[in-house]
């Protein structure tokens, strides 16, 4: 009777090596591909899917492509090289404004600042300074209070937004530059 049961040691060994060959080939095409494979655990702080491909960054971003973006040093909340999702909301060209913690992209209100974080804690603000040319400085923040602001989203920046009221997002932490960007993202699931 042992001898008809299907579990034999020989299946079992064959079975094996199919799934390993599987496997290796899996990872083959994934190291080979250049989209990668994102899962997120934790859709609250970003764009909410759970699986998604990353493809490399698009010459020109559009308004409501998702981007992937490793974060600067935003100590004592992330440290520098955490990953981030979010939704392009601004491109360069546009015209950002700020009025007290409201945030405008050509004329159209985007988001609203919170005073506070998630721990009751002052939250920063994101209150560019007009460059003599007109546009936007990167990243300067302010640790409370009201801003303004009215000046155009420099080359090789982009305003996000995530769709969490909580969001952590261009509103507190600035404009994302180029050389942070690791790419498009698109939802599978």
């Amino acid at each position: 009777m042992a001898a008809s049961m299907w579990w034999t040691r020989e299946r079992i060994n064959r079975l094996g090596v199919i799934v390993g060959c599987c496997g290796f080939a899996f990872a083959a095409l994934a190291w080979l591909c250049p989209a990668r494979v994102i899962l997120q655990g934790r859709p609250v702080h970003s764009v909410q899917f759970h699986l998604a491909i990353r493809l490399k960054a698009p010459a020109v971003w559009e308004r409501g492509q998702l981007v992937e973006f490793a974060v600067r040093d935003l100590h004592p909340y992330y440290p520098a090289g955490t990953p981030f999702t979010k939704v392009v909301t601004g491109v360069e060209g546009d015209r950002l404004q700020l009025d007290g913690r409201v945030f405008r992209i050509n004329g159209t209100v985007i988001g609203t600042a919170l005073t506070t974080d998630s721990q009751g804690q002052p939250a920063w603000l994101y209150a560019p300074h007009r460059l003599p040319d007109g546009s936007c400085s990167i990243e300067t923040r302010l640790p409370t209070g009201l801003g303004s602001a009215d000046c155009v989203l420099p080359a090789g920046t982009l305003f996000v937004l995530g769709v969490h009221e909580r969001s952590f997002d261009s509103r507190y932490i600035g404009l994302v530059q180029a050389a942070e960007v690791k790419g498009r993202v698109v939802p599978l699931l």
